[in-house]
Parts: structure tokens; C-alpha cells; sequence
């Protein structure tokens, strides 16, 4: 047990440390050559050719390095191999591998594109535990979930999020002890980050998310939320490769180079598309406009569905969150435009149509619920994230029963014909 705890402690510190300095080294050298670490702003600082030229080039450079890592280890790597090492199944995940993929995502994020960068970040928490189960002879479930919710949680400063996003993303109904581990790595994870590395709430804190002005613009941002994320959803689902091993053909660096190039063009032309989301999204608190909810909307998923579509290794979790806030700050711009404006402040229903991102483009809705409290550290959103949740599930529920019944009278009509 003192071995395991060691252990536990250890995989909870490198991942953190981890998440700490990949996202610091982005910052310094945006900070170095840009003026400013932020990705928004060195974007909007720009000149957009030179934009255009930098976001091409690095997706170009982050493709070829993904490709590598997949013809090396494509059969070890990503969340799906961690969740079958939890499973016992194979031998775990790479860490050399998953460390290539990891680099290819830096590349593209230093280099201005619309990426979510924690993807690879759990990936690597997750794959170095599964490397030292195997170093000290344990079995890997324990420490692969504990690496997973300790990068979690040092990225969100979330916890218990942490904890259920490995219950519902990375391994279906873990076991007792799994769970276990996976709670530990999420508190660890999280104190280590506040602790030491300067950790703490990513977005500004709700205005007054108890207030019936709340749940007004919970309500209605939530269909306009599901809409915009699902549509990112099924983006990726069609145009995004395969994470398999392919030929260096004329014809696949040709598509790299035209989804490149259209990811380069969509940064150069809204330079708040570029980054994982946050800094435009924290925008939303004085700076609620039109022009940004169509550059977290429409920008951010044109620009991270052409990123991914290149072969840029990286995730989308954070720029659904994006997209979702933004489809619901255009619904409550357009109120406004016609005279019927939301009483309260647009930040609160942005932040309650996030959750409906997390929930809709990662299947997690209790993470949905959960994880924006927990970057804002204010609990009170709680109740509206939940609200937001539970409704957009009771929306889906309702239109697969509604097609359903359609598909079952479609096939009643024909066996009528049919006779």
C-alpha cells in the first residue's frame, strides 16, 4: 500500500508538472516572439499574412509529427488504450509514443491554431502511470486513471470533474478500486497545481448565477448550444482522420495541406478562432458582442475542425466549450437587437451553455454539470449547469423517440404497400 501511495503521488506530481510546462512554455514563447501570451492577442497583433503563414506551417510540422507517432505506436496510443490497460487488455499505452503525438500539439499551439491542448496533456498523465505500474510490477488500471484525473484536474482546477471524467469518458463503470484512483489522482492532482505551480479558477466567477436572470439565459442558450455543438460534433465525426498509421502519399499531404491552410486562413481572418478557447471565451465577461459569439461559434469550429482534419493531434473538449458559448451569446445579441433583452449579465448564460458543450461533444453530462463550477470556482453555478444539462438531455431523448416513431410508421406504411 505505501508502494501504491508512492506511486500514486508521484504519477499526481509528473502530470501536473506536466500540464504546468506545456502550457508555460506556449506562453513564453508567444509572450517572447509575440509580445503577448496569449494566443487571441499575438493573432490580433498580427499581420495576417504572417498569421496565415505560421498557423499553415505548424499544423503542416504538428500533422507530420501525429503521422510519425501513429505509424510507431498507432495501436498504444490515445484515451481508448488507457482505458483497455484499465481493463487489463494489452500491455498500456506508449509513453514514447504518446510523448511524439504530445509535441505535435505543442508545435500546433505555439503556433497560433484552434486546438483543445489538454487531449494530449490527459493522454500523457495516463500514459506515464501506465509506464511506471509496469517499471515497479503493478497492475496499470490504478495508476493510468490516476495520471488521467491528475492532469485533468491540474488543467481545470477541477477535481471531482476529474474524477467523473474518468468515470464517463475513459473507463464505463470502473471498478471500486479504479474509481479510487481516480479520485485520489484528481485531488492530488489539484492540490499539487494550487500548491506549487500557481494553479487556480480559469474563468471569471458567475454575476449572480442563482438569480432568475440565470436560468432565463440558461433556457435560452440551450437550443441554440446544442444546435452549434452538435454540428461540431458531426464535423469531426466526417472529416476527421482516422488515428491510424497512413502512406506519405501526394494525396494525403495534399489534404493536409488544403485543411491547413483553410485553418490558417480562418485564424488570419478571426484571430480570436485561435488557441483552446478560453482567453476569447473569458472575454465574454465586459466584451459581449456579436462579433464574438460569431468568432466563438462559427470561427471556432471551422478553424479546430481544419486543424484535426490536417492530422494535428489535439481535442476539442475546451473549443465545445467555445462553440456552445458562443451560439448562445449570438441567441442573446439577437434578443437584444430586437428589442426584447435578457435582464442580468450574458456572461452567466455563457458560462451555463458551456456545460451544455461539455455534455453534448464529450458524452459527459455529469462532467458538463460539474467541470464549469469547478474553472470558475464558484459552486453556485451548479444548479443552472444542471438545469442546462438535464434539459438538453431531456431534448435529445425527445427527438430520438420522435424519429423513432417516424422510422416505425415509415416501416409500417411499406409492409401496408408491400401487401
Amino acid at each position: 500500500m505505501l508502494v501504491t501511495f508512492l506511486a500514486a503521488v508521484s504519477v499526481s506530481a509528473f502530470a501536473a508538472l506536466f500540464a504546468f510546462a506545456f502550457r508555460r512554455s506556449i506562453h513564453y514563447l508567444l509572450e517572447h516572439f509575440g509580445g503577448d501570451e496569449r494566443s487571441t492577442a499575438v493573432s490580433q497583433s498580427t499581420s495576417p499574412f504572417l498569421v496565415f503563414a505560421i498557423v499553415t506551417g505548424g499544423l503542416l510540422l504538428a500533422s507530420w509529427l501525429g503521422r510519425l507517432a501513429a505509424r510507431w505506436r498507432h495501436e498504444r496510443l490515445g484515451l481508448a488504450q488507457i482505458a483497455e490497460a484499465t481493463r487489463g487488455v494489452g500491455i498500456g499505452p506508449s509513453l514514447s509514443g504518446t510523448l511524439v503525438r504530445t509535441s505535435g500539439t505543442w508545435v500546433a499551439m505555439t503556433s497560433l491554431a484552434s486546438l483543445g491542448r489538454e487531449a494530449t496533456i490527459l493522454e500523457t498523465g495516463g500514459s506515464f502511470g501506465s509506464w511506471l505500474s509496469r517499471k515497479i510490477n503493478r497492475p496499470p488500471a490504478d495508476l493510468a486513471v490516476t495520471g488521467v484525473a491528475a492532469a485533468f484536474a491540474a488543467v481545470y482546477n477541477a477535481p471531482i470533474a476529474g474524477f467523473l471524467y474518468v468515470r464517463e469518458h475513459v473507463v464505463n463503470q470502473p471498478q471500486r478500486r479504479t474509481a479510487g484512483s481516480a479520485l485520489a489522482g484528481g485531488v492530488l492532482g489539484w492540490a499539487i497545481s494550487a500548491q506549487f505551480l500557481g494553479g487556480g479558477p480559469v474563468f471569471e466567477r458567475g454575476v449572480a448565477p442563482l438569480g432568475i436572470a440565470s436560468f432565463a439565459h440558461a433556457a435560452v442558450g440551450l437550443v441554440p448550444a446544442l444546435v452549434a455543438t452538435r454540428l461540431f460534433f458531426m464535423l469531426r465525426q466526417r472529416i476527421v482522420p482516422a488515428q491510424m498509421p497512413t502512406a506519405e502519399t501526394a494525396r494525403t499531404w495534399a489534404r493536409s495541406l488544403i485543411f491547413a491552410a483553410v485553418g490558417g486562413l480562418t485564424i488570419a481572418l478571426v484571430p480570436l478562432a485561435s488557441g483552446n478557447g478560453m482567453d476569447a471565451i473569458n472575454k465574454g465577461v465586459t466584451g459581449a458582442t456579436v462579433g464574438l459569439g460569431l468568432a466563438l461559434c462559427f470561427g471556432k469550429i471551422v478553424a479546430t475542425t481544419a486543424s484535426l482534419a490536417a492530422g494535428a493531434p489535439g481535442g476539442a473538449f475546451s473549443p465545445s466549450m467555445a462553440v456552445a458559448a458562443g451560439a448562445a451569446l449570438l441567441a442573446f445579441e439577437a434578443l437584444d437587437k430586437l428589442g426584447a433583452p435578457l435582464s442580468g449579465s450574458h456572461w452567466d448564460g455563457m458560462l451555463a451553455a458551456m456545460s451544455v458543450g461539455i455534455a453534448v461533444g464529450t458524452q459527459a453530462p455529469l462532467v458538463g454539470i460539474v467541470v464549469i463550477a469547478e474553472l470558475a470556482g464558484d459552486a453556485g453555478l451548479i444548479p443552472v449547469c444542471a438545469l442546462s444539462v438535464v434539459g438538453v438531455r431531456a431534448l435529445e431523448l425527445a427527438v430520438r423517440k420522435l424519429r423513432a416513431s417516424r422510422s416505425a410508421g415509415m416501416q409500417v406504411v411499406a409492409e401496408t404497400l408491400d401487401a
